[in-house]
């Protein structure tokens, strides 16, 4: 398992998504999958850098990588707790302008991955996303 630890802050989700990428290469996992993880990672990241902490507070956040037949992507914080599978999923009929606000990162994040996990435990918010590697998508 690969791990980062980086401070929450938007500026650094390169720095994240760089890391991730690298552990998806390193391990061969297939080209066409990584994008939807990257997206996932990318959304997960700012959502956290943006809202986990105070204003003004700094945090962290840890980042395990597992790269399998099923990729494993966690992300720890120490911030306020927040579980985003309690957010309602948009009404994407609704026209644009019209919609509430909110929401549809997560809606992608859950679109994109084939499972989303949140637990808070032991004064931590954790986040698992993950997608699977089927026969169909190796590519010899």
């Amino acid at each position: 398992m690969a791990t980062l630890n980086i401070k929450a802050n938007v500026d650094l989700t390169g720095n994240v998504m760089d890391f991730v990428d690298a552990e998806l290469v390193r391990h061969d996992f297939p080209v066409d999958l990584r994008p939807d993880i990257l997206i996932a990672v990318e959304e997960v990241f700012v959502n956290i850098a943006t809202y986990a902490y105070e204003p003004n507070e700094e945090g962290d956040v840890n980042v395990f990588v597992t790269v399998d037949e099923k990729t494993v992507i966690r992300f720890e914080d120490s911030g306020l707790p927040f579980d985003p599978l309690k957010i309602k999923d948009p009404d994407l009929d609704v026209p644009i302008m019209e919609r509430e606000i909110g929401g549809l990162g997560i809606h992608f994040v859950k679109n994109l991955m084939d499972e989303v996990e949140y637990a808070y435990t032991g004064g931590k918010n954790i986040l698992t996303i993950s997608k699977s590697v089927s026969e169909l998508d190796r590519v010899d």
